[in-house]
């Protein structure tokens, strides 16, 4: 039964992310298409950290994440609504700025991590879980940038 919960979950997930995501498309002649990056970059850190800590049962003896199915593959629907409409170098500049920030996440971290902490109650920086994070970023980057090619050339098919 949690199983069957969980798809209904999912199908309100996609369901909202692409009623806001399509959206802010079609807003993108009266606000510019920055809204619209801007709103998908900061859906990035969230599937990737629901990529890194959050797998939900599905029929079948399944785990998914809802950061992988539901963020990451309206991502690159996304994308594709961005060059049939805009173009590719449209494309290219969302996914070069997603990298571009990865790395400047993952500069920033190497470089806080040298920082003297004082006593904080009850919390304690976690940067082993921001490496992992960060890296999952980039990788996740990556394959969105081939996925982008791919899905673009089957388009093109």
């Amino acid at each position: 039964m949690s199983a069957l919960f969980n798809i209904l979950l999912f199908a309100g997930e996609a369901g909202l992310y692409f009623v806001v995501m399509t959206a802010l498309f079609r807003a993108r002649h009266r606000f510019g298409i920055g809204l619209f990056f801007c709103a998908l970059g900061t859906m990035h850190f969230l599937e990737t950290y629901l990529a890194a800590v959050l797998y939900v049962p599905l029929p079948l003896g399944m785990m998914v994440s809802p950061g992988s199915a539901i963020l990451f593959s309206g991502k690159l629907v996304m994308l594709l609504l961005v060059y049939i409409r805009e173009d590719a170098s449209t494309v290219r500049q969302s996914i070069y700025g997603l990298f571009i920030g990865n790395l400047l996440m993952v500069g920033l971290v190497l470089l806080m991590r040298h920082h003297m902490l004082g006593p904080v109650p009850g919390q304690a920086a976690d940067f082993s879980f921001m490496d992992e994070m960060g890296w999952l970023m980039i990788w996740g980057t990556t394959l969105l940038f081939v996925d982008a090619i791919l899905i673009v050339l089957l388009y093109r098919r």
